[in-house]
């Protein structure tokens, strides 16, 4: 976490050049395009880099390795701001104008609004962070995610809490669906470790000040705040918060796993008593040692949250095209299940570009974990605990998928 901005400022020059080189070839035969959509700027801008560097990353290892049968993937990289109604224009742009077979990176709003458009298309659409409930109902076909369902998210909130040891806790959830789904799961983890839930409370972001919903929360004096929120709304309570005396600790959510939440809100207030969770890579495994090198010699840094579900994303797509036989998103969405979690164990895509081409049933086992997608196209999840300290985030607990079964 500590090198985000020093990837940022690489990576921005990266996509600029990408971009722009990408608005002026258009695809040829020797060429299959790949949709990059992601928020580049907003409150999720620091992540959106994230996702489009490790996509970038992994272009370059497939290219490097000779393509795809289909020829080099190509990216046209869009910024959506976190916007559904940008994200539905540049999704089709790139589809209907630049031939995408894939779409990858959208969030979760703009994941859901491009659903139709996948289907109606036959264009697969994958996320690294889309963790909405919604998809568990509309996923599936054509609409994958190397994370996993925000229920997770809230799986692991909760065993964090109760670990802790707290005795009372209280909620702030900001009133959109990515926030409240997993604060429902989380508090249900606390009642039945029979810890007290002193507030649940849900705000609406965008106000000056929350001082009205935090009177209840400060009077009951909780051990601890689970603090489900977006940046701008989460620096605002947490200043709020301590100014009106709260002395406990802080368990926030995944959007507030940035650096810039130190400067934002002040490093003083978070430092010792301020803890952070979200969906995580395994970095004990082989694959993501393996990634993580790579992402520290080619990009100049430590890889970044969700760079590794990316990664694997782009690998996924190419080896799909590899045993499909088909330059299309019907051809990925034919055979990305098997390609995921089949017999022939791979991790890289030149390995498992040979192995399809000996005959061979592949198993993708990729940086971020194993990648079986259930029938809504989700896999499994991990979850690490960061805490604050010399104001930075640094690891402090890891949760892998084990622990939720």
């Amino acid at each position: 976490m500590k090198n985000v901005k020093k990837r940022s400022m690489l990576l921005n020059a990266a996509l600029m050049s990408t971009a722009l080189a990408s608005g002026t070839l258009s695809a040829s035969a020797q060429e299959v395009t790949v949709g990059v959509l992601v928020p580049l700027t907003g409150e999720l801008g620091e992540f959106g880099k994230i996702v489009a560097n490790a996509i970038q990353l992994g272009v370059a290892e497939i290219n490097a390795a000779g393509g795809t049968s289909c020829g080099d993937i190509r990216t046209v990289i869009a910024d959506t701001g976190g916007s559904p109604e940008t994200g539905i224009r540049e999704a089709s742009k790139m589809i209907e104008s630049e031939g995408a077979v894939a779409v990858l990176g959208p969030t979760s709003g703009v994941m859901v609004a491009l659903v139709d458009l996948a289907k109606r298309s036959k264009t697969v659409i994958m996320s690294p962070y889309a963790g909405t409930i919604t998809l568990n109902e509309l996923g599936g076909d054509y609409v994958y995610r190397t994370v996993s369902s925000d229920l997770g998210d809230g799986a692991a909130s909760g065993l964090w809490l109760k670990d802790q040891g707290y005795e009372s806790v209280a909620f702030l959830v900001q009133n959109e669906e990515s926030t409240i789904s997993p604060a429902q799961v989380a508090r249900t983890t606390l009642e039945d470790a029979g810890i007290e839930l002193t507030d649940f409370v849900v705000y609406n972001p965008g106000q000056p000040s929350y001082q009205a919903e935090l009177i209840s929360v400060l009077s009951h004096e909780p051990d601890a705040i689970y603090l489900a929120g977006g940046q701008e709304s989460g620096v605002t309570v947490i200043k709020e918060a301590t100014a009106g005396g709260f002395e406990g600790e802080w368990l926030f959510t995944a959007d507030l796993a940035v650096p810039e939440i130190f400067d934002a809100a002040g490093a003083d207030l978070l430092n010792g008593r301020a803890y952070v969770e979200f969906a995580d890579a395994d970095n004990s495994l082989d694959e993501y040692k393996a990634f993580e090198a790579l992402h520290i010699e080619k990009a100049g840094g430590e890889p970044g949250p969700f760079a590794a579900n990316s990664f694997d994303m782009i690998n996924l797509i190419a080896l799909s095209l590899e045993a499909s036989g088909q330059c299309s998103g019907e051809g990925i969405n034919s055979v990305i299940r098997n390609v995921a979690d089949g017999e022939f164990a791979v991790s890289t895509f030149a390995d498992g570009k040979a192995a399809v081409a000996a005959g061979e049933d592949i198993n993708y086992e990729g940086a971020s974990g194993p990648l079986v997608f259930d029938e809504s196209g989700t896999v499994a999840g991990a979850y690490t605990i960061q805490a604050a300290e010399g104001g930075e985030w640094v690891n402090t607990k890891f949760y892998p998928a084990s622990s939720f079964e």
